[in-house]
């Protein structure tokens, strides 16, 4: 009973925060984690403005960021929430870029971008069209949060390095993920295009992809990491 009566409270509180018809939406898509199903949008950034050119954002005194490589990031391997030897060596190798923010020599906060492939899950793998970027494996230490290091860290990444004018981002994320979904008032010229879904199903242990035909037209799937991820968008 008194589980029963923590999940009823928990469903009216994301009523007052979310609305009714979201919270039962969390509540289904939950559930249905537990048989292995995840679904997410796929969304493509706005292409109004061109953040090269935009000033940097406000940060407090005595950050430093950077575009880093692999010798910048090893030291802090293993000590830091998922910076592992291996992923920053597949990363590298994969030509991701990453920027990272620093302070009195200490990593405070990191991300990453791609621009043809990243992993998933252990099984799976998304593919990225050409002429799109995927952030990915963003991170900010809990103490060093709501100070713009985030956006400092696009803004970094792009005015250090080349990369075409019209290049777009694109993303994918759950379709129960309010706290990311609801970010406040968004001008409709600058909101991004819903494009499809994509997700997995878990048939004993193994995940198998699936991705919607919008999803498959604008580029982005998700696929085993046996596949090949040749493609040929039409």
């Amino acid at each position: 009973m008194q589980i029963v009566g923590r999940k009823a409270l928990n469903v009216r509180q994301r009523s007052r925060d979310w609305g009714l018809k979201r919270a039962l939406h969390w509540e289904l898509m939950h559930a249905l984690e537990y048989l292995g199903i995840r679904v997410h949008y796929v969304d493509v950034g706005s292409n109004d403005t061109r953040p090269w050119e935009s000033k940097p954002p406000d940060v407090p005194a005595g950050y430093v960021t950077r575009v880093v490589g692999f010798d910048d990031l090893k030291p802090f391997v293993d000590g830091t929430p998922e910076l592992t030897l291996e992923f920053i060596t597949d990363a590298f190798a994969n030509g991701d870029e990453c920027a990272a923010n620093f302070q009195d020599g200490a990593l405070v906060g990191f991300g990453f971008v791609c621009r043809s492939r990243a992993r998933v899950t252990d099984q799976l793998d998304v593919l990225i069209p050409p002429g799109f970027r995927y952030n990915y494996k963003d991170w900010t230490h809990p103490d060093h949060r709501r100070r713009n290091l985030t956006t400092m860290r696009g803004h970094i990444r792009f005015t250090t390095l080349p990369r075409p004018y019209d290049e777009r981002s694109i993303s994918y994320v759950e379709t129960h993920n309010y706290p990311s979904l609801l970010h406040g008032y968004v001008h409709p010229k600058r909101r991004s295009l819903r494009m499809g879904i994509v997700g997995w199903f878990t048939i004993l242990g193994r995940q198998i992809p699936f991705n919607s035909r919008r999803a498959k037209w604008i580029g982005l799937e998700f696929v085993r990491k046996s596949d090949d991820g040749r493609r040929q968008y039409v």
